[in-house]
């Protein structure tokens, strides 16, 4: 079942850890703000600030709107700038932090700290004044740099300066991003774009399943309503329609595998979950708690009893005597058993590999198994023997794929690994290491071999950030190579054109193949890909446009 190898990932991310500063994240931007008494004028790095009220001085201060100082250091939205006339006080939401001005009293809070405050604040003209001697101390509360010296003030010319530098995170490391050119063709569509439709699933091989929403008025992208009572289609890539799906007693249907549906359904008898093919006749009954993904002929389903197989007749094959099980892969599956051990077990139900010892145990890929000891709770891998040919000495590790894997060992170092456990490479040290892909989540859905690394990084003014790394077989790669990487299959990846606010697809070298016109876009699949449009009809509701288009490389 699911759960199983969702453990991995719990695991890795529940282990304790002590947040790490990481200077390297941590690039300085000086900053040099001028505002002259008597003026409207005010500058940052030289660049005129909007301001519509004249600068003054008071008792000896000299006196800065506290909104125009905000928008041009935070570059805060209005909505975040709240005045409560009644409490005469002024809040200001920035990230995590709440800076509160409160004239009445005259202080100033940030997260319920207080601040120094030299002079009065006041309101004049409609506006929030706050001495331009504070502002040292609240800009260092947020992660400023100020020394002393870096407030001035010139008599001569009335003109006060103040230099700051701005602490930001940069987890870039100058990595390499994807260098985007040309503009790519129109889209070639076997199924133009249609509200027909609420919702397309491809099941490979150039079908799909359609579903048409009964019970609610769709509401845009990636908005699930009216998932019961449902219409549904089995359609070509041409969109037409070869079965319609429409029992009124369904609550649920979805990709089973090898041409198969996973279909929830109220019976006579109560609801249940089972199977069928794609011309609508049942090939699991409808008496299931649960019913997982056909896989090399088999489907995983539970009981009140508990968790076995059935074929695509629907006959038990293997008893409903496991507390769980994981779908065939490499013609084993592996087993909780209701004692909370593990096995692995052919296709018979017999019992290929003992793996009681373990705590846990994973699918087998590329002849090999992730497992984890009862004992140290460390991972390791075993072969079809049971042999375990790489020790359990690892805190996490992945799947093979290539002859490669990555693992965390005791120490918290990273590496790649080979399939005889060999350290190829060391990556990133960082609390968790996990995959980016870290299950398979529909039948083919295929995996993409990439790591992603996780550490909680301690800012310079007191806050944190968790930063993500993103790694492939080769090196450390940027979150947009990562995402390219990602979406790329048969050529081609979806990927967000920022100046057109649209998906279109790339090469794996960045040249767009197909032109950005899409709010919605899924990797190619058996030649085509599935896309989608948000519109807004004649009646101001929303609604979505699905279609279908072809590969241009097949």
């Amino acid at each position: 079942m699911k759960k199983l190898v969702c453990m991995a990932l719990s695991a890795a991310l529940l282990a304790g850890s002590v947040p790490a500063y990481a200077a390297d994240y941590i690039t300085k931007v000086p900053h040099t703000f001028t505002a002259r008494v008597g003026t409207t004028e005010f500058t940052k790095d030289g660049a005129a600030q909007p301001l519509d009220v004249a600068i003054y001085t008071k008792n000896g201060y000299t006196m800065l709107p506290l909104r125009t100082f905000m928008n041009a250091v935070l570059q805060i939205h209005p909505k975040n700038m709240i005045w409560d006339g009644k409490k005469q006080t002024a809040t200001v939401l920035y990230g995590a932090y709440i800076l509160i001005f409160d004239l009445k009293n005259n202080t100033i809070l940030k997260n319920g700290e207080a601040l120094p405050v030299w002079g009065k604040m006041e309101v004049k003209d409609g506006r929030v004044f706050v001495p331009l001697r504070n502002w040292s101390g609240i800009l260092q509360s947020i992660g400023y740099l100020i020394e002393e010296g870096d407030i001035t003030w010139d008599s001569t010319t009335r003109l006060a300066t103040i230099r700051a530098v701005e602490q930001k995170l940069d987890t870039s490391n100058n990595l390499e991003k994807p260098t985007l050119s040309g503009k790519g063709a129109q889209a070639s569509y076997t199924m133009a774009l249609t509200t027909q439709y609420d919702e397309i699933e491809p099941l490979g091989d150039g079908y799909f399943l359609a579903q048409k929403y009964t019970g609610e008025t769709n509401v845009g992208l990636g908005v699930s309503m009216g998932r019961r009572e449902n219409v549904r289609y089995l359609l070509d890539s041409k969109g037409k329609v070869l079965q319609t799906y429409d029992t009124g007693t369904d609550n649920y249907m979805e990709d089973g595998g090898e041409r198969t549906f996973l279909v929830g359904r109220n019976t006579e008898n109560g609801f249940g979950n089972g199977a069928i093919d794609w011309e609508g006749n049942t090939v699991i009954p409808f008496v299931y708690l649960y019913v997982d993904f056909f896989s090399e002929g088999l489907a995983a389903v539970s009981d009140k009893n508990g968790t076995g197989f059935v074929n695509r007749n629907g006959e038990v094959v293997i008893p409903l005597q496991f507390e769980e099980a994981e779908p065939f892969s490499d013609g084993l599956a592996v087993v909780k058993k209701k004692d909370g051990t593990y096995a692995y077990i052919d296709k018979t139900g017999k019992v290929a590999i003992d793996a009681s010892k373990y705590s846990s145990a994973f699918p087998f890929y590329e002849g090999l198994a992730m497992v984890r000891s009862r004992d140290t709770h460390k991972a390791g891998f075993i072969d079809k023997t049971g042999k375990e040919v790489i020790p359990c000495q690892y805190r996490w590790a992945g799947y093979f794929r290539n002859g490669a894997t990555y693992a965390s060992d005791a120490e918290g170092k990273n590496w790649l690994i080979d399939q005889t456990g060999k350290r190829l490479k060391r990556i990133a040290d960082a609390e968790y290491l996990v995959y980016a892909d870290d299950r398979m989540t529909k039948p083919n859905q295929q995996k993409n071999g990439m790591a992603m690394t996780e550490e909680i990084v301690n800012l310079p003014d007191g806050d944190h950030e968790h930063v993500r790394r993103y790694f492939d077989e080769t090196d450390e790669i940027s979150y947009e190579t990562y995402l390219l990487k990602k979406g790329l299959s048969e050529g081609l990846a979806p990927y967000w054109d920022a100046t057109a606010k649209k998906y279109g697809y790339v090469n794996e070298s960045g040249t767009w193949v197909i032109a950005p016109a899409f709010d919605a876009a899924e990797r190619f699949q058996d030649g085509y890909a599935v896309v989608a449009n948000e519109i807004t009809l004649a009646d101001g509701t929303r609604d979505v446009e699905w279609g279908i288009i072809q590969n241009p490389n097949r």
